[in-house]
């Protein structure tokens, strides 16, 4: 017969690794998507710096 203080602790064990699980895989989406959008915003930033290098000063 299984012990029920042993079995909820199994269980315990199961809900906690699986929520550590969840957490981890959510932040490596996140992660990958915040790259993503500033890889994509990279060129943008590119040319407004090159702009900015030709007026220092931001006058037209």
């Amino acid at each position: 017969m299984v012990d029920p203080s042993a079995f909820g602790t199994a269980l315990w064990t199961v809900a906690i690794a699986a929520a550590l699980i969840v957490a981890l895989s959510l932040a490596a989406l996140s992660d990958m998507a915040m790259r993503r959008r500033e890889d994509r915003a990279a060129p943008e930033r590119a040319s407004a710096a090159s702009h900015a290098r030709h007026d220092p000063n931001g006058t037209p």
